[in-house]
């Protein structure tokens, strides 16, 4: 299968190289989202989060509070952030499917 044949139409050549640029960010992304998934950022303990993140100030008491929301939102935030990189996985393979099906039908050998 020859992408870039010199026999082939420029308007051919050009819907190649387009499903090309498209396959290969499809795998970039592809790989992205496996990284982040197989990888996770590590998740910091309350004790570790309060030590670096909140300052006692004035009230400890409301500031104790709000760190401890702050901290749920950023945990909530850690596993929201894998769920969407695993949507992303299968959203990158189905393009990768499609567009590589795609280019084999576009430059299949004709008989």
């Amino acid at each position: 299968m020859k992408l870039f044949d010199h026999e082939k139409d420029s308007v051919l050549k050009i819907t190649n190289l387009v499903l090309l640029v498209w396959l290969i960010s499809a795998i970039t992304l592809f790989h992205i989202a496996v990284v982040d998934v197989v990888m996770p950022n590590h998740i910091i303990s309350y004790v570790e989060y309060e030590s670096l993140y909140c300052a006692p100030e004035h009230d400890v008491e409301s500031i104790k509070y709000n760190c401890k929301e702050q901290y749920e939102r950023e945990k909530l935030f850690q596993e929201e952030h894998v769920t969407r990189r695993q949507k992303s996985i299968f959203i990158s393979l189905g393009n990768i499917i499609i567009v590589s099906f795609g280019m084999y039908l576009l430059n299949k050998n004709k008989k």
